[in-house]
C-alpha cells in the first residue's frame, strides 16, 4: 500500500474526500470497492451536516474516526437519514451495508494514518451458511464427472464444468476465480495459487495459498485451455487470464472480442446461464441431478487443502531452487539423450525435476523463467518438457500468453 498519508491539516469533507481519493489510488483496490469508498465519504460527508451528528465539517483528523461520532454516523445512516433518495422503508437497515461500511471506515483510516486515533467497533461475525450436506456436494461431483466425461460437452459447458470443479475443489470466491492467471496453475495443474485477501482488507493482510485441484479439475482444465486457445484468436498481445468471455461485446461503444477477460459478475451470470441451459438440456437422465444455479452454492461446506505461500518470491531462495531446477534437468536430459526413456534411472530422474519445478513454482518463480532454464538444461520441446511434469495443454497456454512463448520458440521467432 502507498506510504503517502492524507495531509492532517484537512478538516471535514475536505479530509474524507482526499481519504476516499488516496484508499481509490492504491492498486489492489478493486472498482466495486472504489465504488462502495465514494457511497461511504458520501454518507458520513452528509453525517457531518445533520443536527443530530456531534461534529460539524470543521473536525479534524483526531475526532473524526473516534468512538462517538462513528456511532451516530453508523446509526444514521442505518436508519436510512442519510440516503439521498428516500427507501422504501428507512428503518430496515442492510448486516452486509453495515458490513461495508465498517470495512471502508478501516481503508479510510490507514489512508489517514489515524490508527492511533480511530475508535471503530469491532467488525460483527458474518452470518452463518449452512454447509452444503454430504450427499448433495457428492451429487454435484458425479454430475460434474458425468459433464467431464461427455464427448459433445460444448464451450459453454467445459467453462463452467472448469469453473464447477475448481471452486468445489478451492471454496474460492468469484473476485479471486477471475484475478487467477495461467501463471496460478502449478505445471502439472494439480494446485492453484490464490491471493486470498480478508474482507476489510490491507495490502499487508493479503496472503497467498496453494490449494489442492481433484482429479475432476485437472480433468476439465485440460479440456477447457484448448477451447480458451480458440477463444484468444482474435485478442491481441498478451492474453494471460485463466477464465474468458465466450462471445464478443461492446463496451463505451469500443467492440470487445471473445477471450477478454472475465470480470466477477461476468462469471457468476456466465455461470447460472450456463447451467440452467445444461439442467434443461439433461433433464430427464437417469443420474442428473440439477446442478446449482449459483456460484454460492458450490463454496458452501468445501475445506480445501491449502498450504501458505510467499506474495513474492524470495530472491535468494529463487536462485537455488532455479539452480536444482537446471541440475534435475540436466540429468533428465542426458538419460533421455542416452536412450534411457522409460527405464529406472530416468523415471527417478523425472520425478526428481517434477518436484524441483514444483517447489520453484510454489515459490513464485514465472513458468516463462523455468521453462528457460529447462531449454538450456537440454529440455526444450514439448515431449521432454511433458517428461518433466508440464502438461502440453498449459504450455500451449503460457506460448499464448507471451506472445510467441517458450525461449526456444522466441530464438525461433528472431
Amino acid at each position: 500500500m502507498n506510504d503517502v498519508r492524507v495531509d492532517h491539516a484537512l478538516t471535514g469533507a475536505e479530509l474524507l474526500a482526499a481519504a476516499g481519493a488516496e484508499v481509490k489510488s492504491w492498486p489492489a483496490v478493486s472498482a466495486a470497492r472504489s465504488r462502495q469508498v465514494t457511497w461511504v465519504v458520501g454518507e458520513y460527508t452528509r453525517a457531518l451536516a445533520h443536527a443530530e451528528h456531534p461534529l460539524a465539517d470543521d473536525a479534524g483528523v483526531t475526532k473524526v474516526f473516534t468512538a462517538e461520532p462513528v456511532d451516530v454516523y453508523l446509526l444514521l445512516a442505518r436508519t436510512g437519514q442519510l440516503r439521498v433518495r428516500k427507501a422504501a422503508d428507512p428503518s430496515k437497515g442492510s448486516d452486509n451495508s453495515e458490513q461495508i461500511r465498517l470495512e471502508v471506515l478501516k481503508l479510510l483510516v490507514t489512508a489517514c494514518g489515524a490508527e492511533d486515533y480511530a475508535e471503530l467497533p469491532p467488525q460483527p461475525d458474518p452470518p452463518s451458511k449452512p454447509p452444503v450436506a454430504k450427499r448433495p456436494r457428492s451429487l454435484l461431483r458425479a454430475q460434474l464427472t458425468e459433464l467431464a466425461d461427455s464427448p459433445d460437452a460444448i464451450t459453454s459447458q467445459l467453462r463452467m464444468l472448469a469453473v464447477g470443479a475448481v471452486v468445489s475443489d478451492t471454496g474460492i470466491r468469484a473476485g479471486e476465480m477471475c484475478a487467477r492467471t495461467i501463471e496460478d496453475l502449478s505445471p502439472t495443474l494439480e494446485e492453484l495459487r490464490v491471493v486470498r485477501r480478508p474482507q476489510g482488507w490491507s495490502e499487508s493482510e493479503a496472503f497467498t495459498e496453494l490449494l489442492a485441484l481433484s482429479g475432476l479439475s485437472r480433468a476439465a482444465l485440460k479440456r477447457w485451455l484448448p477451447d480458451r486457445q480458440r477463444l484468444l484468436e482474435r485478442v491481441g498481445g498478451t492474453a494471460t487470464a485463466l477464465w474468458v468471455s465466450l462471445h464478443g461485446n461492446h463496451h463505451d461503444g469500443q467492440a470487445v472480442p471473445a477471450g477478454t477477460p472475465l470480470m466477477p459478475r461476468g462469471l457468476a451470470r456466465a455461470w447460472t446461464r450456463a447451467v440452467v441451459d445444461t439442467n434443461i438440456e439433461m433433464a430427464g437422465q437417469p443420474s442428473w441431478e440439477p446442478l446449482p444455479t449459483r456460484m454460492e452454492q458450490l463454496r458452501r461446506g468445501v475445506t480445501p487443502t491449502a498450504v501458505r505461500a510467499p506474495i513474492v518470491p524470495d530472491a535468494e531462495k529463487a536462485a537455488v531452487l532455479l539452480d536444482d531446477v537446471a541440475a534435475r534437468g540436466r540429468a533428465l536430459a542426458e538419460l533421455r539423450r542416452a536412450g534411457e526413456e522409460g527405464g529406472t534411472a530416468e523415471l527417478q530422474a523425472r520425478i526428481a525435476v517434477r518436484q524441483a519445478v514444483r517447489e520453484a513454482w510454489g515459490e513464485g518463480i514465472e513458468h516463462t523463467v523455468q521453462l528457460r532454464v529447462l531449454a538450456g538444461a537440454g529440455l526444450p520441446d514439448d515431449a521432454s518438457l511433458a517428461a518433466a511434469g508440464w502438461e502440453p495443454v498449459l504450455l500451449a497456454a503460457i506460448d499464448r500468453g507471451q506472445g510467441w512463448g517458450r525461449p526456444s520458440k522466441a530464438a525461433d521467432a528472431v
